[in-house]
């Protein structure tokens, strides 16, 4: 029963650093608090790393992949992009690690290590020392305080509702500004009558 739940940990950690990351932002955390009163907080730590970092690898090549498409490839001659990825290789190993262990989105490392050719073995090993004493604090935080399982998938599963509901309210409204811009009324002239008599 032990190696059933840890295996399931293990799939839990691979899906939820997928593609699908972007819209389960603290599903990982709670699983991770849960699963401390079960298992020492280094064993959750190396195989939450190791379930992790497999699935960086696959987002890289799926990254990789999508940057290569001929519809996408002007976006990447675009200053912006040009700015992030030369300021992300000024220091990329330890941008990815910091990054990592933060609470901020991992998406931009994600991101702009297939878009700088940063080599994919250093970038999973930053993605490692970055991953590695970040699950170990949360499982270490978790063994420490028992948060009820409903309030860890309540609070989890709202804070993912209000992201994505955010974004779709923030894309709605741009669409709403575009289409009263496209469709905005010509106001009609107004004749002078200056001068006439």
């Amino acid at each position: 029963m032990d190696r059933v739940r840890l295996l399931a940990f293990l799939g839990i950690t691979i899906f939820v650093h997928g593609p699908l990351s972007p819209f389960l932002p603290t599903a990982y955390e709670a699983t991770l608090l849960y699963y401390a009163r079960l298992y020492p907080g280094w064993l959750l730590a190396v195989v939450g790393t190791a379930g992790a970092t497999l699935s960086e690898a696959v987002n890289y090549r799926v990254i990789n992949w999508v940057a290569a498409l001929p519809a996408l490839s002007a976006t990447k001659q675009r200053p912006a992009v040009r700015w992030s990825v030369n300021a992300f290789l000024k220091a990329p190993f330890w941008t990815t690690a910091f990054v990592i262990f933060t609470p901020l989105p991992d998406s931009v490392v994600r991101v702009l290590a297939p878009l700088s050719r940063y080599p994919l073995w250093k970038f999973l090993s930053a993605t490692a020392v970055g991953r590695l004493p970040r699950f170990l604090l949360i499982a270490g935080v978790g063994w420490l305080v028992h948060v009820p399982p409903a309030l860890l998938l309540g609070g989890s599963v709202g804070l993912s509702l209000l992201i994505v509901g955010r974004a779709g309210i923030v894309r709605a409204l741009g669409w709403l500004r575009r289409y009263r811009v496209a469709h905005r009324r010509p106001t009609p002239a107004v004749v002078s009558l200056v001068g006439k008599d």
